[in-house]
């Protein structure tokens, strides 16, 4: 769609707000429920504001998948590689993300929106498996960085990921029985060979 000096919206909306209104629809309800028209009324905005950023609703379902790639890989491990010298404590920190916080809390409810959505989307399968093998890599990486390689590593890495992805997943389990999960788990990935 050609855009003109007048084709800009009333309320001035930057893409990012409706990333993040799709991404809170997503978690809150589900990924059918990421409409325009709804959307837009949430947002106050009118839809021409949403054409302005967006070619369609798979545009705009594309940009949420990038977030969520950018903000769970690089990210995640740019920050945590700035406040966590230590390589054992930094996996440890990468197994507790699911629940360090409320912002991380409300990311572990994306993931699992978008892990659900990939049942049914091939664009969300190759998100999915675009993180697993950057998050995998990650921690291979960090794994070698204690002297840990080979096959052993790749194991190690195997434990500790599917660990990250079982405290996310179980919301029926306290925060302290999830924290004594993955420090249990880590000190059996992280202890010498």
């Amino acid at each position: 769609m050609a855009r003109s000096p007048s084709d800009k919206p009333n309320r001035h909306l930057a893409r990012s707000d409706w990333i993040q209104a799709a991404i809170t629809v997503m978690v809150e309800r589900s990924v059918e429920d990421v409409r325009v028209e709804r959307l837009a009324v949430q947002l106050k905005a009118s839809k021409g504001s949403f054409y302005w950023h967006f070619k369609d609703r798979d545009d705009l379902l594309a940009a949420v998948l990038d977030e969520w790639r950018i903000r769970s890989t690089n990210a995640v491990e740019t920050r945590l590689a700035q406040s966590e010298p230590d390589i054992g404590l930094r996996i440890l920190r990468l197994m507790q993300l699911p629940f360090r916080s409320e912002t991380a809390s409300r990311a572990a409810d994306l993931e699992l929106a978008i892990m659900g959505w990939a049942r049914r989307s091939e664009a969300a399968r190759a998100a999915v498996a675009s993180v697993d093998a950057a998050r995998s890599r990650h921690l291979k990486e960090l794994f070698a960085a204690l002297g840990i390689t080979g096959e052993l590593a790749e194991f190690r890495t195997h434990l500790a990921y599917s660990a990250l992805r079982y405290v996310a997943q179980r919301r029926d389990m306290s925060i302290e029985a999830r924290m004594q999960y993955i420090h249990a788990v880590h000190a059996l990935i992280t202890s010498a060979i």
